[in-house]
């Protein structure tokens, strides 16, 4: 599956992202990266392979974002998009608040909370997750937050893992698609989850 490939203004946007972050990193230990091109090369490049299954979506939630993959970069190429990301580590908030304002991304906000079922988030056309946990425990956790028609996009690893997720999931309600990533290093895949309802 090809990735979206960027126009040269969304790739001065993603470069300056990857920068920042790779100098945050340095001092505040976001996530285990030793370059800038790793950074491209492991998380902007499968950032970019969700877009297939994002560009519709008018309002997307990232859940446990992290670093900002893959909901910045998405933030970045769909600037149709309202995304809202979620995490909960302080250090991690205050540095995704701090590039939003640098990058100008309007579209784009943080919310720095541990999500719950409780949690005040609104609903989403799309919710996204980029190992954050079980497959069960993202629908339980995200189902307030989802629209009746609404998806789940999330990038996961090895499929005989995804598989055993998968077991726990009911099949009456979510139908579900498992798509390969192109990836050489490592074992990657985009779980799609609808309701079936809508159909």
């Amino acid at each position: 599956m090809l990735s979206q490939k960027p126009s040269a203004k969304e790739q001065q946007k993603i470069n300056q992202f990857v920068q920042l972050a790779f100098e945050y990193n340095k001092k505040h230990n976001l996530f285990v990266r030793e370059s800038e091109e790793q950074i491209h090369t492991i998380d902007v490049k499968e950032s970019l392979e969700i877009l297939h299954f994002t560009k519709k979506a008018k309002t997307l939630l990232d859940i446990g974002t992290g670093a900002g993959f893959p909901g910045m970069i998405i933030g970045l190429m769909q600037p149709q998009t309202k995304v809202t990301l979620a995490e909960s580590s302080k250090k991690k908030t205050y540095f995704l608040k701090k590039t939003i304002k640098q990058l100008n991304a309007k579209n784009i906000k943080i919310v720095n909370e541990y999500v719950t079922k409780k949690s005040n988030l609104g609903e989403f056309d799309l919710i996204t997750a980029r190992a954050f946990a079980a497959t069960e425990k993202i629908i339980n956790t995200c189902r307030p937050f989802l629209k009746p028609k609404g998806s789940y996009t999330l990038l996961k690893g090895k499929k005989v893992k995804i598989l055993e997720e998968l077991k726990t999931i009911n099949k009456n309600t979510y139908n579900y698609e498992i798509i390969k990533l192109d990836d050489e290093e490592k074992e990657r895949h985009i779980l799609l989850i609808t309701n079936k309802d809508i159909e």
